[in-house]
């Protein structure tokens, strides 16, 4: 698309990640490892329409609005690779294959999720350099710890995470240094990212959601169509979809982080995250918006194979002058996940919200709150398969869903049966 200037920077880095993957010393070949994730799914979900449709329904999939609705689908088909250079370089590439009906609004069966080069080296016995450039996630989420961005504890991922998976990348370097001494490792960590100033939009227009899907690079999220989005709204600029990895004002942002582990037992991270949106900038039916946000997440191994699982994130996002929009919004849950043989099972806790701060709430309402119960139980059924059940109920109250004739007041239950395998 000519001015997308999201793609102009991702393209130039995943290059660079392509091509350090054969730059190497002459007796030093490389060592390639070649992964895959396959998802097969049987969902049975309310009556309410999911926001990938257009509505305003928190979970992934849902009903067309009257009736409850019971699908097969294939939601996730991943392939990972990784080109390891050396002891201290490597280029790790996440493409996701998209196998589902698409909404009208979304575009690309081929979507890259991460792509960048990474270099550790060893500048002491107890200190090493940490570097990677190209696309990939901020060091946020403590839950998606397992292959292609999955948790290995559930289904679907928390609410703050599943926004990270939706609208947050890093596009751009990160530098920092990683101290390890016994049995703790401390790491501190900036970066420097470009390419996206939608991030903000989904939770002002949409809210938070849960699910376990990441946007590809050069994917369009579809808007319910809002009184506020409309060709007669406040913002007729916008389009019917969010691009969320897009330049907008040509304004570099940032983060900085930091992280504690100890052992097997103890991992503690945080980050302060701003992407430095100019409030006034639009283009190409996209608006750069003002969002910073801090996230704090803790993990605990106890003994008898029981994980403890806890995360906190909040912040603020405004656009247009004068701040036409002045969210400031929050996430947080807790999570319990027991280990036996081959079994698990894991309950969290959720609640998240969105409070609306400027004066156009008669016009652009983006108020919410809400709270969410997942229960899951997975078997592993193989070295390279496993077979999952979960149960995720949310109750949420949004003003504006009356605009669409559907009650501000929804509560949503979504049964799902999932066989991954991983190759």
């Amino acid at each position: 698309m000519p001015g997308h200037v999201g793609r102009a920077l991702a393209m130039p880095l995943l290059a660079v990640c392509i091509v350090g993957g054969f730059c190497r010393a002459e007796d030093e070949a490389p060592r390639h490892v070649l992964r895959g994730v396959l998802d097969f799914r049987l969902i049975a979900a309310d009556a309410s329409v999911s926001w990938l449709e257009g509505g305003l329904g928190k979970p992934r999939y849902g009903g067309d609005g009257e009736q409850r609705s019971t699908k097969l689908r294939i939601p996730q088909a991943s392939i990972l690779l990784q080109t390891r250079i050396a002891d201290v370089q490597s280029v790790r590439l996440h493409v996701n294959l998209d196998l589902e009906p698409h909404h009208e609004q979304q575009r690309g069966r081929v979507n890259v999720i991460e792509a960048f080069w990474g270099y550790r080296p060893v500048l002491s016995p107890y200190v090493r350099l940490k570097v990677r450039a190209g696309v990939f996630f901020p060091p946020v989420s403590l839950e998606n710890s397992g292959p292609a961005w999955t948790t290995p504890y559930s289904i679907t991922t928390s609410a703050a995470n599943s926004w990270i998976g939706e609208e947050v990348r890093t596009i751009g370097v990160e530098c920092g240094v990683v101290f390890s001494r016994l049995t703790d490792q401390f790491s501190v960590v900036g970066a420097l990212f470009g390419a996206n100033d939608p991030a903000g939009s989904l939770l002002a227009w949409r809210g938070w959601s849960s699910h376990d899907r990441q946007s590809g690079m050069w994917e369009r999220l579809p808007l319910a169509p809002i009184p506020s989005i409309t060709p007669s709204g406040l913002f007729p600029l916008q389009s019917p979809y969010v691009e969320p990895f897009r330049e907008v004002d040509g304004r570099p942002g940032y983060y900085a982080a930091g992280s504690w582990i100890h052992g097997s037992r103890i991992e503690i991270n945080g980050i302060y995250w701003r992407n430095r949106g100019d409030r006034v900038s639009v283009k190409d039916g996209q608006y750069a918006w003002k969002t910073r946000f801090v996230n704090a997440g803790a993990k605990l191994e106890l003994p008898g194979s029981m994980t403890l699982l806890a995360q906190h994130m909040e912040g603020r996002s405004e656009m247009g002058p004068g701040s036409l929009v002045d969210i400031a919004f929050y996430s947080d849950y807790a999570l319990v996940s027991a280990a036996r043989g081959r079994h698990r099972i894991s309950m969290r806790y959720e609640r998240f919200g969105v409070s609306d701060r400027d004066l156009n709430i008669s016009t652009d309402d983006n108020r919410e709150r809400g709270s969410s119960w997942t229960a899951a139980y997975i078997l592993r059924t193989g070295s390279r398969h496993r077979l999952a059940t979960e149960l995720l109920w949310t109750r949420s109250d949004r003003p504006v869903r009356p605009s669409l004739g559907v009650p501000a007041a929804e509560a949503e239950l979504i049964f799902q049966t999932a066989f991954r395998l991983m190759f």
